[in-house]
């Protein structure tokens, strides 16, 4: 008995003495270790590291739907009842924000891409009932690095750029809110919220009316300069302030006539246009947390867009007899033709605002707001189309109730009205002024 024990004990040893030779023999293998995302708390709430990499970015965004009532009015061709008094609009909006710390400071790129279903009155043009039309916007594409801004990104000048309102009056907004413009800039910063900026930013983007034909002897040349915008700002505890300026080249090229003798060829007229503007908005926090005033004010020669006229203001009645125009070109009638009677002449204009914003609770808030905008064309320039002086009142409140964080539900009301000057050159009557009423009730959700 104790002989078959040996033995046995005997063949185990030598089997594990085997077992462990060959495991010896096997190559050792390690599991590769995981990289898990990690919060990135260095540039703010919502970043995260890209795994394997040193640079943090944001993904966010919105969906808003949106249903707006406006007031059907008659454009004095007949066509009012035939026309859309409703409509509805969905919008997705996607957002990417890359950041990364460097010697330079923070490098960061960011895009903004928007997806819009529009239809019945958020239709730009209709002449009659008009379905869903999608549309796609490269909202905003730049890259920041040591105080540089390239891409398309919010103009430098922009200061209010419709913080509070949702609607405004077709063609001229409550300022000026260009949000999507190609821009080369640079940013110096001082300490204490002080900072200065210079701004190449794209003519194009900001001409009224600048590629279409004012009178047969005229036409709009193509640039030759960017808008050139500097910036001073300053953003503090109790607000912000704002000092924008900018200067543009309004070149054309007319048709030689030596005023009143046609003597052939062509020649360039060049000008240069300008535009100031100053803003503030002061945080009330003694009312309520959240609560801000905004107060603004502009003045435009030959640069109507940067005091937010961007487009023709009729309503109703005036749609078809207020066009507008940068500049235009004084023209004498003679024998039933058109001459050119002086070179290019810049229009002019003003506008002011105020906003309030108040917080009856942390989930229900108020906004107020009022614009006036004026333009004044440089005599009586006639050419097709009857050029008038116009001025415009908008007005309007919004009730909002965020049920839950990053969740609105509002409502806005809006009233608009449009004051133009009487043309007696013309037999033909013409309205002096109209006015309108517009409804929208909002839902949006933020991520």
């Amino acid at each position: 008995m104790k002989l078959v024990k040996s033995l046995l004990l005997g063949s185990a040893a030598g089997f594990a003495a085997v077992a462990g030779a060959q495991a010896a023999d096997l190559p050792m293998t390690k599991a590769a270790p995981v990289d898990y995302v990690r919060v990135c708390s260095v540039h703010g709430a919502g970043f995260f590291y890209i795994p394997g990499s040193d640079t943090c970015i944001k993904l966010g965004g919105r969906v808003r739907a949106e249903f707006m009532y406006q007031e059907p009015l008659n454009n004095g061709a007949g066509q009012g009842r035939n026309r859309d008094a409703t409509g509805f609009r969905g919008r997705g909006q996607l957002d990417v924000d890359a950041r990364t710390s460097s010697e330079w400071g923070t490098i960061r790129a960011f895009f903004r891409f928007q997806l819009t279903r529009n239809s019945g009155v958020y239709r730009a043009s209709y002449a009659g009932p008009q379905g869903s039309a999608n549309d796609s916007n490269l909202d905003k594409a730049f890259i920041q690095f040591a105080g540089f801004t390239a891409g398309v990104a919010q103009s430098f000048f922009d200061f209010y750029a419709e913080s509070l309102n949702w609607g405004s009056a077709p063609g001229v907004l409550p300022g000026s809110d260009q949000g999507a413009t190609q821009l080369l800039a640079y940013t110096a910063t001082f300490g204490s919220g002080f900072s200065a900026t210079i701004s190449l930013e794209d003519r194009n983007q900001r001409a009224v009316a600048g590629a279409n034909t004012v009178v047969y002897t005229y036409n709009s040349a193509g640039q030759r300069m960017p808008d050139v915008v500097g910036v001073l700002f300053v953003d503090q505890g109790w607000g912000s302030a704002k000092l924008s300026g900018a200067v543009r080249q309004l070149n054309s090229s007319l048709l030689d006539y030596n005023y009143g003798t046609y003597i052939g060829g062509s020649r360039v007229d060049n000008k240069y246009g300008y535009a100031i503007q100053g803003g503030v908005k002061i945080n009330l926090p003694m009312l309520a947390a959240g609560d801000q005033l905004w107060l603004q004010a502009a003045y435009a020669e030959g640069a109507l867009s940067y005091i937010g006229v961007t487009g023709n203001p009729g309503l109703g009645g005036l749609t078809n007899i207020l066009p507008v125009s940068d500049y235009v070109i004084p023209v004498a009638n003679v024998g039933g033709t058109p001459y050119a009677t002086g070179g290019v002449k810049l229009t002019k204009g003003w506008n002011v605002l105020g906003a309030f914003l108040h917080y009856w609770t942390p989930s229900l808030r108020s906004t107020l707001w009022g614009s006036y905008t004026s333009v004044d064309f440089p005599g009586q320039v006639v050419a097709g189309s009857v050029y008038r002086d116009f001025k415009v009142f908008q007005a309007a409140s919004a009730l909002i109730w965020s049920p839950v964080k990053a969740m609105d539900i509002g409502v806005e009301v809006l009233y608009a009205k449009v004051d133009a000057k009487r043309n007696w050159a013309t037999t033909v009557y013409q309205k002096s002024n109209e006015d309108q009423w517009q409804g929208r009730l909002r839902f949006q959700r933020d991520f």
